[in-house]
């Protein structure tokens, strides 16, 4: 048998024990509910946006891939205007020096480029100049070629003659004193004019001088003397 009805006031709504039970437990799990919702939706959200960043990488055309432009090896890196250069012996003492208009270096070889060249070389035996439209400096500044309108003089020493010689191209190794060509040269010594089909050889050490070629001589007539 159910139990007693519990008489109520006029007006009044009574509810059953069941009733009141059923509605305590769906507010119970309400509560957990939105406790659980707090808890890990953040981290739902987190998964979808990384999900979603997954995907954009994925559609996404990888962009080209550009390489680093290298310096070319036929550039130079570094240009100087005006520059003199000069090189000391081990004993502190001047093997050469050099000015140029401009000086363009490759680090290719380790090679310098000088326009409008002027070179001392200096030695025991007397000092070598020369100059030239254009000149390459190598082996840390020990060799040289010059080219252009080349022109290699030396004075007059206490037991050797000025000489002048003129030729397009012309290498020099101002440590050692020594020069050669084996373009078309023309050599001036005092009354004498030489002129060399093949080029030459000369060195300073003993001032040794070979022609090569058929060679033509010309003696000019020695100037009158002044009165």
């Amino acid at each position: 048998m159910g139990s007693p009805a519990t008489p109520s006031p006029a007006g009044s709504t009574v509810v059953s024990a069941p009733a009141l039970r059923a509605g305590s437990v769906a507010e119970h799990w309400s509560i957990r509910l939105r406790d659980a919702l707090s808890t890990y939706l953040p981290l739902l959200l987190m998964l979808l946006l990384a999900a979603a960043t997954w995907w954009l990488v994925r559609i996404t055309p990888a962009p080209a891939t550009t390489r680093t432009a290298e310096p070319s090896p036929q550039a130079p890196d570094y240009i100087l205007g005006e520059v003199e250069l000069v090189r000391y012996r081990g004993d502190g003492s001047l093997m050469a020096r050099v000015r140029a208009r401009e000086l363009r270096h490759y680090p290719v070889g380790d090679r310098m480029e000088l326009d409008s060249a002027w070179l001392l070389a200096d030695h025991p035996e007397g000092a070598l100049r020369a100059q030239a439209d254009r000149a390459v400096l190598t082996q840390e500044g020990q060799r040289v070629r010059l080219e252009g309108d080349v022109r290699l003089s030396r004075e007059a020493t206490a037991s050797q003659p000025a000489f002048e010689a003129r030729t397009q191209v012309l290498d020099l190794d101002v440590q050692a004193g020594r020069a050669w060509t084996a373009e078309p040269v023309q050599w001036l010594q005092g009354d004498l004019s030489l002129q060399a089909a093949a080029g030459f050889e000369y060195e300073q050490v003993g001032a040794v001088l070979q022609l090569k070629g058929p060679v033509k001589a010309k003696m000019s007539a020695p100037s009158p003397p002044r009165r």
